[in-house]
């Protein structure tokens, strides 16, 4: 189907958000994907003029459909994107994928996203929000630097008028920011997950998700074999084709 290009917007450091109008409404769940194919590509890439990418937007927005995604000097696609001229048409297919959460399933989930990794996470995050479900949810964030960080007004926000919405963000290198970073700080590792989810019940019987670029996934992986966390209460993404 065709999707217009409506609104381009800058979310945070080499990250930007790309608004679609559909030629007619998609009905997608929160923490769906689509393939997104650009009519010629400005930059060459070898990976072709099709990537997916994660709706970042939820449900209960309207019609408007929202990518959020990293802008990488290694990917033709993303810079021939990025420089879309607003009024543009794309091919859009799907939505896909079962990253998705049930209304019925309420927790307590543990959401853990690494960088871009969480786009599915503020599409489900916002439609918990605005649908009113009594869904309980710990997001952990981390990024390279502060201004790395996307959506964090936003989230914060949410946090603080829902209580059943808690974030936590760490950095891994504040010390190349500009920002006197005062929060977490490291990566998100065995010591951080009992520190911010400490007691034994609580690990072992979360729904723990996580979403990031494949080291980041791989990471969290090894993390939850040695923790022996049950392998049906853990949901995966992995973010590949950059």
């Amino acid at each position: 189907m065709k999707l217009i290009l409506k609104e381009i917007r800058d979310e945070a450091k080499g990250t930007k958000s790309f608004f679609f109008e559909p030629e007619k409404p998609i009905e997608h769940r929160p923490g769906q994907f689509m393939y997104l194919t650009l009519k010629e590509l400005k930059y060459p890439d070898e990976k072709g003029a099709t990537r997916h990418l994660t709706i970042s937007s939820s449900p209960t927005e309207g019609n408007l459909i929202r990518f959020t995604t990293r802008i990488r000097e290694e990917s033709g696609f993303k810079k021939s994107l990025s420089e879309l001229p607003v009024g543009s048409e794309i091919e859009g297919e799907g939505p896909h994928g079962t990253f998705i959460i049930s209304d019925t399933e309420v927790g307590p989930h543990i959401f853990l996203a690494g960088g871009i990794g969480i786009t599915p996470f503020r599409s489900i995050i916002k439609y918990i929000t605005d649908k009113k479900l009594p869904h309980e949810v710990h997001l952990i964030y981390s990024n390279s630097v502060p201004e790395e960080i996307v959506f964090r007004k936003e989230l914060e926000e949410i946090a603080a008028n829902n209580s059943n919405i808690e974030v936590s963000m760490t950095v891994s290198k504040p010390e190349e920011s500009t920002e006197n970073w005062t929060g977490l700080k490291g990566r998100i590792d065995e010591n951080l997950i009992h520190e911010l989810a400490p007691s034994e019940d609580e690990v072992m019987s979360s729904i723990w998700w996580f979403c990031g670029p494949p080291p980041f996934v791989t990471a969290m992986e090894e993390m939850f074999t040695k923790l022996k966390i049950p392998s049906n209460n853990i949901r995966v993404e992995k973010f590949t084709g950059y």
